[in-house]
């Protein structure tokens, strides 16, 4: 549509200029004496309708030639740069391909390119680190730090491999420089997390893992699995040092303080370090509100406390949480270690009944063979045996009827007590 206008008004010019000429009588003339030159009106404006023409196009073409030098760099910075951004396009996929030297060959014409050259370097650094070669690494990163743009990346990039490597020293000196910048990223948290890990910082491991936690960017799942495995170590770390151990229990949260394995850890810590009571009062504080059954032979084991007091526990929570297994198996080990022996075989029998597994046979058996009872003790045995055939049987301990497993118990009379 705008070119059918333009059309309409070149003609409209053409045909008034044509009606302005027709009717235009008028002359020119030209003195220079002693001649006179006499020219129509319509021809002196030809003429200077062509000069201008003329002049313009000479100048156009002056133009033209003092803007030829920078057209031609133009034109060469233009190729230069699709060069660059085909290279990284090419080297970027063949990164992806596992093509890493190919890569690293075809990133480097984006080097030229100011605002490619990070990116770029970014990905050379990537593929050097798939070839291992450390140098090259180091002078594509050197590369990317020095662009503004890419230098957190850089840091980051770098904290990567380094923990890929198993250099958690350097990943977290990164990870740091990166912080001093004031950059909070979670995926630095969750580097420096790996880096503590490698380097057994289990206090720095637990207190990232709180933090990525109260950010939600980790699964709960893994959140628990690395409170628990910090948690022991650190309960491992401090030994016997019962002041230790109460200082770190202290400082856990309602919610680690909740998790049974972690209790397991530090009330066995605290038994080991002549603190008994304090590790009975732990675990009691948990099997009160719910059901732990990983922490019934844990408080079963605890030699500090009578065991009569461990046995009525025991009792007290089988009778709230209902006759489970492990309650049932404390209960005919504490049984066995006060020479209670008709007890004993009734709870080991009863754990039985719920739940068939080589643990209560095996204690069966050592029952049955202190009794005297060989026949059913090799029946136990056989059935133990056969239960674990598909998994390496544990060292068997030395008394296993024994709730803290320090002594055997005394042989029993011909006639069992089944008080």
């Amino acid at each position: 549509m705008g070119r059918v206008i333009g059309i309409l008004l070149v003609l409209s010019v053409a045909v008034g200029l044509a009606l302005l000429m027709r009717f235009n009588d008028g002359n020119v003339a030209l003195l220079w004496p002693p001649y006179r030159v006499d020219v129509s009106m319509n021809l002196v404006l030809l003429a200077l309708f062509a000069l201008f023409a003329l002049l313009h196009l000479i100048l156009l073409a002056l133009s033209n030639a003092v803007d030829l030098p920078q057209r031609v760099r133009q034109y060469r910075d233009r190729r230069s740069r699709d060069a660059a951004i085909a290279g990284l396009r090419d080297g970027l996929i063949a990164y992806n391909e596992g093509r890493y030297g190919r890569a690293e060959r075809l990133l480097q014409p984006a080097l030229n390119q100011p605002d490619l050259a990070g990116a770029a370097a970014l990905i050379g650094a990537r593929a050097a680190h798939r070839l291992r070669e450390p140098e090259r690494v180091e002078r594509w990163l050197e590369s990317a730090g020095a662009e503004k743009p890419t230098a957190n990346a850089a840091l980051m990039c770098r904290a990567e491999m380094a923990v890929e490597d198993q250099r958690p020293a350097d990943a977290l000196s990164a990870v740091d420089r990166l912080h001093s910048r004031g950059a909070r990223h979670i995926q630095a948290l969750r580097l420096a997390l790996r880096a503590h890990e490698q380097s057994g910082n289990w206090q720095a491991v637990l207190q990232a893992v709180r933090q990525l936690d109260k950010r939600e960017a980790l699964h709960p799942s893994a959140v628990r699995g690395l409170t628990i495995r910090a948690l022991r170590e650190l309960v491992a770390q401090r030994g016997d040092d019962s002041h230790a151990l109460r200082e770190l229990l202290a400082s856990l949260t309602a919610a680690e303080r909740d998790i049974d394995e972690v209790v397991e850890a530090v009330a066995r810590a605290l038994d080991r370090a002549g603190q008994g009571e304090q590790a009975a009062t732990l675990i009691s504080g948990i099997l009160d509100k719910r059901l732990a059954e990983r922490l019934v032979p844990v408080y079963a084991s605890l030699a500090a406390l009578d065991a009569r007091k461990r046995l009525r526990s025991i009792e007290s929570w089988r009778q709230r949480h209902g006759d489970r297994a492990a309650f049932t198996i404390a209960a005919g080990r504490l049984c066995a270690a006060e020479g209670l022996w008709g007890k004993a075989e009734e709870f080991f029998r009863l754990a039985e009944a719920q739940a068939p597994s080589r643990e209560t046979r095996a204690l069966l058996a050592h029952l049955y063979e202190q009794l005297g009872r060989h026949k059913e003790a090799l029946h136990y045995w056989r059935l133990a045996a056969i239960d674990g055939m598909n998994e390496p049987l544990s060292e068997r301990p030395q008394s296993p009827l024994m709730a803290d497993g320090n002594a055997s118990p005394p042989v029993p009379p011909d006639t069992p007590d089944s008080a």
